[in-house]
C-alpha cells in the first residue's frame, strides 16, 4: 500500500520541486563558495604575483639604468682613455684598478671589462686578458669564442646583452651570465671602445624567484627580441622554448588564462619601457584548487550532510504536502465509485473534476430546485407528507423562507370564460413562485386537477389580525393575476394552520371556499371561515367540517374525510336535541355522501345502502361512513391515475402525429394541453423518461434511419420530410448519435 502512494506522479512532482527549492539555493551557493575559495582566490594570488613582478621589474629597471650610466661614466673617464691605458704599464694598472672601483660600485656586476677597438687585449677588473684567455679560462664560456667575443664588440653600435653559459671555477657546473655591453662613448655613431658589464643570471633569478613563494611555476625574463635572459622554475614541466611559444602565441595582457600542451596555466607578465625587457610568470592552474581541496575531506563532509538533510527535508514536506491531497483524492475517487488502483489520472485532476462535476450537480439541482418545491408543496396540500420532522428538514435543506409559525393556503380558480395563453400563464406562475407581502410569504404551485394555482402562506401575524394579513395576501395575488392576464381572479382562502405538515387542512377549506364561488361574482375572494360563520343557530351540527368532509373525498384524502367524520360524529354525540332532530342531522350526514358520490359519478354499493340506513348508534354509523370513505378515496385515485395515463397517452399520441412538423414545440404542445411550458416539460420526463427536445429528436432519428433503409429518397429529402430545415445541422447530429454519416448508414443498412 505504501508503494501505490509514492508511485504518484503528484507525489515526485512535489520531490522535485522541493529538491529544486533546495538544490538551487544550494548550487548558487556552493558556486559563491567555489569563486571566493578558488577563482577569487586565484586571481588574488595573482594580483599580487604581478604587483610583485612589477616590482622586481622596476628594480631590475634601476640595476640596468645605473650599469647604463656606469658605462657613461667610464666613456668620461681620463684614467680610461685609449691614449692614457696605452701610455704605459702604469697606465695600464692604474685602470684595471679603475675598472676594479666601477665593479665594486655595482652590487649585481660580476666582472668589468674594456675593449679598444684594434686592440687584441681585455681590460677587466682582475687584470688584463687575451680574448681566447678571457673567455677558455676565466669563464669559460661554452659556444663563445675569443675571435667572436673581439667581433662583437669591435661591431658594436648600441647596447646589447648577450646570455652565454659559463662553467662555474673549481667545479664541473655550469651557469648562465649575462653579458651587457655598452659602445663608447655613449650616443656616438662611431665608438672607439665596448665596455661590458658581466651579471650572473642568478642575481636576477633571485631577485625574481620569491615571487612564487610556496606555489609552483616558472619565471621568465626576455630581452625585447624575446631571447631568454634568465629563468626559474619550480614543480613545472614546461621548457623554455615553450615558453618562448607560449609568449609568441598570446596578447600582451597583464594577466590572462592559456592552454598548452593539454595544461591550463595562468599567465602574468610585465613588459619594462626603459629596457623593453618581457617578465613573465606562468604557473598551472590546478594547483588554486589543489589549495582549495586541501579542505575536500571536511567539504565532502558538509555538503554530504547538507545534502543528505535536504532530501530528508523534501521529502518530508513533500509527503506533509501531498497526504491531505491524496485524502481529497481518495474521498473523490469513493464518491465516483473508483477504486485507486483505478484512475491513474493526475490528483488534482481527479479533484478538479469531482470538483467540477459537483458544480455541475448543484447547477442541475439548482434548475430542478424549483420543480422539487413544486413537488413539495403539492405533496403538502394533498396530505401525503404530514411528518413535521421531514418538513422541516426539507424547509431548512432549500432554504425556503418562512414569515411564521402561522400558515394558510390560496387556491386561485381560473375560469375557462376568460382564456390564458401559455405566455400568460407563464409569467403568471413566474410571479407567483414566490410572493411576498408585508407580513406574509407564500409560494405558489400549479395544480394538474384542474385550472387552478394553490399558494401556501407562512405569516408573523398573531390570531387577531390574521384575517387582514389574508386579505392583504389575496389582494396582492388578484394584483399579480390581473396585471399578468387582464382580468381579477375569484380566489379561495383556507383557515390558519398550526404549521406546514397540517397546510393540507386549509387547502381543502380553501377548495371548498372556490366551490362555492358559484353563488359569488368572478373576482371575488371567498374565506372559508366566512363560509362556516353562515350557519344559523339551530344547533346543526358543524358546517365547516361538513364542507372539510366533502372537499377531503373528491381529492381522495382518506385521512383528513376520517378526521373530519370524526369530528361531526363527536360534534352529535354532544348535542342535546330530540331523537327526531338527531335523526334528520344523521340522514342530512348520509345525503352528504351521497351528493359527494353522485357528484363523483360513482354508485354506492347494495351492502353500504343497508349499512348506512340500518344503524341503531352513531358509532355503528360512523364505522359504515369510514369503509365508504375508504372506497371512494380509492376511486378517485384511480380516477386520477386513469386520467394521468390517458393524458399521457394523448400526449405521446399528438406527438408522435405531429413531431415531422418544422413549428412543433413545447409552447405549442403546452397550450394544446392548457398547461405551464415548465409544468408540461416536466410532465414530458415523467411520462416518457425524455425530456421534449430529445423525445423529438428520437422520433425523428427512427424516421430517418427507417426510411435509409427502406427507401431511396435523396438525404436531403429525408431531413425535410422529419422537421429539419438545417440539413448540415442533422447531419453534425445523427453523425455526434450514431457515430457515422447518413450515406455510411444507408450503405450498411439498407
Amino acid at each position: 500500500m505504501r508503494r501505490k502512494r509514492t508511485n504518484s506522479r503528484l507525489y515526485y512532482q512535489f520531490l522535485l520541486s522541493h529538491v529544486l527549492i533546495f538544490a538551487i539555493p544550494f548550487i548558487i551557493l556552493s558556486s559563491v563558495v567555489y569563486y571566493n575559495a578558488v577563482v577569487k582566490f586565484k586571481g588574488e594570488i595573482e594580483a599580487s604575483n604581478l604587483y610583485k613582478l612589477n616590482q622586481v621589474k622596476n628594480t631590475i629597471d634601476v640595476l640596468a639604468k645605473g650599469l647604463d650610466n656606469t658605462a657613461s661614466r667610464i666613456s668620461i673617464d681620463a684614467k680610461l682613455t685609449p691614449f692614457m691605458v696605452k701610455s704605459g704599464n702604469y697606465n695600464e694598472i692604474e685602470a684595471v684598478d679603475e675598472l676594479g672601483k666601477y665593479k665594486a660600485n655595482s652590487t649585481i656586476v660580476d666582472e668589468t671589462a674594456l675593449y679598444f677597438h684594434g686592440d687584441d687585449r681585455l681590460y677587466t677588473s682582475s687584470g688584463i686578458n687575451a680574448f681566447d684567455t678571457f673567455t677558455k679560462r676565466v669563464y669559460g664560456f661554452n659556444g663563445l669564442e675569443g675571435t667572436e667575443l673581439n667581433k662583437e664588440m669591435s661591431e658594436l653600435k648600441s647596447p646589447q646583452i648577450r646570455r652565454v653559459q659559463a662553467q662555474v671555477p673549481g667545479t664541473d657546473q655550469r651557469q648562465n651570465v649575462l653579458m651587457y655591453m655598452f659602445p663608447i662613448p655613449r650616443n656616438s655613431q662611431s665608438p672607439y671602445a665596448t665596455v661590458s658589464f658581466f651579471v650572473r643570471e642568478s642575481v636576477l633569478t633571485d631577485l625574481v624567484g620569491p615571487i612564487l613563494g610556496d606555489f609552483g611555476g616558472s619565471i621568465y625574463i626576455l630581452d625585447s627580441g624575446g631571447s631568454m635572459l634568465a629563468s626559474r622554475s619550480r614543480e613545472t614541466t614546461l621548457t623554455e622554448p615553450d615558453a618562448r611559444q607560449i609568449v609568441r602565441q598570446n596578447d600582451e595582457s597583464e594577466i590572462q588564462d592559456v592552454r598548452f600542451g593539454g595544461g591550463h596555466y595562468s599567465m602574468m607578465q610585465a613588459k619594462s619601457g626603459l629596457t623593453g625587457w618581457s617578465y613573465v610568470i606562468i604557473m598551472p592552474t590546478k594547483q588554486f584548487l589543489g589549495r582549495v581541496l586541501e579542505m575536500r575531506s571536511f567539504m565532502l563532509f558538509v555538503c554530504g550532510a547538507v545534502v543528505a538533510f535536504g532530501i530528508w527535508a523534501a521529502v518530508l514536506l513533500s509527503m506533509r504536502q501531498y497526504r491531505p491531497i491524496r485524502n481529497l483524492a481518495n474521498q473523490a475517487r469513493s464518491i465516483s465509485g473508483k477504486a485507486p488502483g483505478q484512475s491513474r489520472s493526475h490528483e488534482l485532476d481527479l479533484i478538479r473534476d469531482t470538483v467540477l462535476a459537483a458544480s455541475d450537480l448543484s447547477k442541475k439541482i439548482d434548475e430542478q430546485r424549483p420543480a422539487v418545491r413544486e413537488q413539495f408543496l403539492a405533496r403538502l396540500l394533498m396530505g401525503s407528507l404530514r411528518d413535521e420532522q421531514e418538513v422541516d428538514d426539507f424547509v431548512m435543506r432549500e432554504q425556503v423562507v418562512l414569515r411564521g409559525s402561522g400558515c394558510f393556503a390560496a387556491v386561485i380558480q381560473m375560469s375557462a370564460d376568460v382564456p390564458v395563453s401559455p405566455r400568460q400563464r407563464e409569467d403568471l406562475l413566474r410571479m407567483l413562485a414566490e410572493v411576498t407581502t408585508t407580513h406574509a410569504m407564500g409560494y405558489g404551485v400549479e395544480l394538474i386537477s384542474g385550472p387552478a394555482v394553490a399558494l401556501v402562506f407562512s405569516a408573523d401575524g398573531g390570531d387577531a389580525d390574521f384575517r387582514a394579513i389574508q386579505t392583504e395576501a389575496a389582494a396582492h395575488v388578484s394584483r399579480i393575476f390581473e396585471l399578468c392576464c387582464g382580468t381579477r381572479p375569484t380566489i379561495g382562502v383556507g383557515s390558519q394552520a398550526a404549521g406546514l405538515h397540517q397546510i393540507n387542512r386549509s387547502y381543502i377549506e380553501a377548495s371548498a371556499a372556490i366551490d362555492q364561488s358559484i353563488r359569488v361574482r368572478s373576482g371575488e375572494t371567498l374565506f372559508f371561515t366566512d363560509m362556516s360563520e353562515q350557519q344559523d343557530g339551530s344547533g346543526w351540527f358543524s358546517r365547516e367540517e361538513q364542507i372539510r368532509l366533502v372537499q377531503s373525498l373528491k381529492q381522495g384524502n382518506a385521512e383528513a374525510a376520517k378526521s373530519a367524520l370524526s369530528q361531526i360524529v363527536r360534534d352529535l354525540e354532544g348535542k342535546e336535541v330530540s331523537m327526531f332532530f338527531f335523526r334528520c342531522m344523521s340522514f342530512d350526514l348520509i345525503n352528504t355522501f351521497l351528493r359527494t358520490m353522485n357528484d363523483l359519478k360513482l354508485a354506492i354499493p347494495q351492502a353500504y345502502r343497508q349499512r348506512l340506513t340500518d344503524f341503531t348508534t352513531l358509532r355503528q354509523l360512523e364505522g359504515g361512513m369510514n369503509g365508504l370513505i375508504d372506497m371512494i378515496c380509492r376511486y378517485v385515485h384511480d380516477n386520477k391515475e386513469s386520467k394521468n395515463s390517458a393524458l399521457g397517452k394523448e400526449t405521446i399520441r399528438y406527438i408522435e402525429e405531429h413531431y415531422k412538423e418544422y413549428d412543433l414545440s413545447l409552447e405549442k404542445l403546452a397550450d394544446h394541453f392548457q398547461m405551464s411550458v415548465s409544468y408540461f416539460s416536466r410532465y414530458m420526463k415523467d411520462q416518457t423518461g425524455y425530456t421534449f427536445t430529445e423525445y423529438i429528436t428520437h422520433l425523428r432519428m427512427e424516421e430517418v434511419k427507417r426510411l435509409l433503409r427502406h427507401s431511396s429518397l435523396p438525404i436531403k429529402d429525408i431531413v425535410n420530410r422529419v422537421g429539419y430545415a438545417d440539413v448540415s445541422n442533422f447531419m453534425r447530429k445523427f453523425k455526434n448519435i450514431e457515430g457515422i454519416t447518413l450515406g455510411q448508414y444507408r450503405k450498411l443498412y439498407s
